[in-house]
């Protein structure tokens, strides 16, 4: 198993309340899962947990149990658990290693700290570019980047590690839909080869549940002590009306929220707009 959590709440040091949790997660190797939560839900803090800043970045205590790739959370720093996991956060700048001066070297920097040969050095990084369509930015100097285009980058060096877990924290938040598409679509195929688990920590609705098998939602709460508890978990349906009051989502996807309530809506919640639009012609399009 890849990601165990049983009631793991995170106590910020000096604080008497839990910050975030009970949470209950399990995630075997190969799955997506996307956490839902508004700004204030916490969901920033457990992706950081998840990719072991706690103790060296991130101090407090944490309750119940709580294991990543077999391995309690708090046994090893974030130097050692870099190898397996990786983070990428919403501000790619601050991503950005400063030791590079083009975007192949950028990339590069993380497997030749992990002392390996030259040739699986190039091996990785052709991947991570070909994965993030990173190829015209080669030679480009990562301070000229665009946001996006830093987005790309700074995911291409993340997979140029190959972790076994790989988090995205709003990672796709300068990308244009269609890029972002595009990205998702080469990351289930590598996967799919590799067994690497994603999880997702999103604001946003689209386009994550187009690609994710199962979903957890935080509550972002009117105080601090609502914020950070899991509201639901499991399915699409299983969370949806509840998000509905927590995160973004186009207004077409509202109205299925409405209908639901109304007991006008049967089946499955759609996944994306091909399937949203056949649905509502198939319900409520005559002829």
């Amino acid at each position: 198993m890849v990601v165990n959590l049983q009631q793991m709440r995170f106590i910020p040091q000096g604080a008497e309340q839990s910050l975030l949790g009970p949470i209950d997660l399990q995630l075997n190797a190969g799955q997506w899962l996307c956490i839902f939560g508004g700004n204030g839900s916490g969901k920033s803090t457990l992706a950081q947990i998840l990719a072991g800043w706690h103790n060296d970045l991130i101090q407090g205590k944490i309750e119940g149990t709580a294991e990543v790739l077999q391995a309690p959370l708090a046994d090893n720093s974030v130097v050692q658990v870099s190898i397996s996991r990786q983070l990428v956060q919403q501000s790619p700048q601050l991503q950005l290693s400063g030791c590079a001066f083009t975007v192949e070297q950028e990339i590069a920097f993380g497997p030749e700290n992990l002392g390996l040969t030259p040739d699986e050095i190039s091996e990785r990084v052709e991947l991570a570019i070909e994965l993030t369509f990173c190829g015209a930015l080669r030679t480009r100097h990562p301070a000229t980047l665009s946001g996006g285009e830093a987005q790309r980058v700074v995911l291409a060096s993340a997979l140029a590690m190959q972790p076994k877990l790989l988090l995205l924290d709003e990672a796709f938040s300068r990308l244009t839909p269609s890029a972002t598409q595009r990205i998702l679509t080469q990351l289930q195929r590598y996967t799919e080869q590799t067994g690497c688990s994603i999880i997702f920590f999103e604001r946003n609705l689209l386009p994550a549940i187009s690609f994710c098998d199962s979903f957890l939602l935080l509550n972002t709460g009117k105080t601090f002590l609502e914020a950070g508890k899991m509201v639901a978990t499991g399915g699409l349906n299983d969370v949806f009306l509840d998000a509905i009051e927590t995160i973004n989502m186009p207004d077409a996807w509202r109205a299925v929220g409405e209908l639901l309530k109304l007991e006008y809506w049967q089946g499955n919640i759609p996944h994306d707009e091909a399937q949203l639009l056949q649905m509502f012609k198939e319900r409520y399009v005559t002829a």
